[in-house]
């Protein structure tokens, strides 16, 4: 099996030559069965002499190209231009990114088994390499949760995948295909899906892995102008989503569930606290195009695809009110259910008292005269600390949550107080909210972080 895997880097200097090491000490043979391309889209520090050693050191294998600052699309589209004629498979990776030493073999393994068009391992983000090594997996990660297997998209549509980093394109299918140097943003989302769309189905490896490197501050400050861009809007649902909705019912004759869980999945960014820019980008008759276009987009997709969403109860009901009203923007909240809808979230710190919080979904000024939350530990009961809000949650300046609403319930633990019970009672019935033993929970958390580094240094990367 021969590999092909493709860098571009711009000032990547900080970290290229740990992404290119985790190529070269590859297990399944560097020298006989992978070619690595390093393209420098013009960086001005010295992360080119850096690539360049390596194209020296090993010139059979490493090629070393440099262009003129293009974007990683077109140094992409380069790579794939030049990658060997004999080639299976492309891989593609960030120039700060990391792969176990054992994905090309595990994916060579994989393929003598099965035929499939991609292949993805599992992703991790790795923050503060070589001080803290935090390690946390993708939210996506669930889909690897039942080992190395092929998905068929028609029979999981909530199995997406939409980044470039760690994806693998088998060459010859990928020749089809190119990444769209016009968009500044989703380029890989566009293509991955376009290709998934024919494919149909992807190979995933439980038992490799890519770490995304995050240097919170450098990446989240580029996250964040991200969305001060104008391409992010409207330009956007043009041509990334509408794409999608025209290729799917080219294929298909319908808009099928996957493609419709992508886009709500991809669409809830939009209304995320850190990317409320809506109305500092585009002036009035902008936002009403762009609510416009996207409400025509959303009427694809079924309200329950979006009702599933792993995301606040109050950003479904924003996507719900889009697609229902349009423009002018009219926020509508979910109606008021019978049991509070909560997000239980424990907090522990070392030395420090032990709090549960209960996030309230719900747009709620008050809970009923007869309802009250309530805690039961082995020995008494705990009090309850009703937090409302002191100010209007707003998102694109529209009120989605009214000051004086219930923001959250919290019950503070004793150090002794190790299970706790939490429950929703009215004057008919009880309702059990969560059961908490925080000493297992603490206990599970360390022992999920500690197998996230055991993985991490198996996989040769410590």
């Amino acid at each position: 099996m021969k590999f092909a895997i493709i860098i571009p880097f711009y000032n990547a200097e900080k970290r290229l030559s740990l992404s290119i090491d985790s190529i070269i000490k590859q297990s399944y043979g560097f020298l006989e069965h992978v070619e690595l391309l390093l393209i420098n889209d013009g960086s001005t520090d010295d992360s080119g002499i850096i690539a360049a050693k390596y194209a020296d050191k090993y010139p059979s294998n490493i090629r070393y190209i440099e262009v003129p600052n293009g974007g990683p699309s077109k140094a992409r589209n380069i790579g794939i231009h030049n990658v060997r004629k004999d080639t299976d498979f492309i891989g593609f990776l960030d120039a700060d990114d990391l792969l176990t030493n054992n994905t090309l073999a595990s994916m060579a393994a994989f393929l003598d088994e099965n035929q499939v068009n991609m292949l993805v391992p599992a992703f991790y983000y790795l923050d503060d390499f070589g001080k803290k090594e935090k390690i946390s997996a993708h939210k996506l990660n669930n889909r690897f949760d039942q080992g190395n297997r092929v998905i068929h998209i028609e029979k999981e549509p909530q199995a997406i995948h939409f980044y470039i980093g760690g994806t693998f394109l088998r060459y010859e299918h990928l020749k089809n295909f190119s990444f769209d140097e016009s968009l500044r943003f989703a380029e890989d989302q566009l293509l991955i899906t376009q290709f998934l769309l024919e494919s149909k189905s992807y190979g995933v490896i439980a038992d490799a892995g890519y770490y995304y490197y995050r240097d919170l501050k450098q990446k989240g400050s580029l996250v964040s102008s991200a969305w001060k861009q104008p391409d992010r809007y409207i330009p956007f649902l043009q041509n990334v989503y509408q794409v999608y909705l025209t290729r799917s019912k080219e294929l298909f004759g319908e808009v099928i569930p996957y493609v419709q869980y992508l886009i709500a999945y991809h669409a809830k960014l939009f209304f995320y606290k850190e990317n409320s820019y809506f109305k500092e980008v585009l002036n009035e008759e902008e936002q009403e195009i762009f609510v416009r276009e996207l409400q025509k987009i959303l009427q694809e997709v079924e309200k329950e695809t979006i009702l599933k969403l792993d995301t606040p109860l109050v950003v479904k009901e924003m996507i719900l009110s889009i697609l229902r009203y349009g423009w002018p923007i009219q926020f509508e909240a979910a109606n008021i259910q019978e049991v509070p809808v909560t997000t239980v979230k424990e907090n522990y710190r070392i030395g420090k008292a032990v709090f549960i919080e209960l996030y309230l979904e719900e747009a709620r000024l008050n809970l009923p005269d007869e309802g009250r939350f309530i805690a039961h530990t082995r020995f008494r009961g705990l009090p309850t600390k009703i937090i409302k809000r002191q100010v209007d949650q707003k998102m694109w300046d529209v009120i989605v949550r009214k000051q004086g609403t219930i923001e959250k319930a919290i019950f503070k633990l004793k150090p002794y107080q190790n299970k706790v019970s939490i429950y929703y009672q009215d004057n008919m019935t009880k309702f059990t909210i969560t059961n908490i033993n925080v000493l297992s929970s603490i206990l599970a958390k360390l022992k999920r972080n500690k197998e996230l580094k055991r993985k991490f240094k198996q996989g040769g990367l410590s």
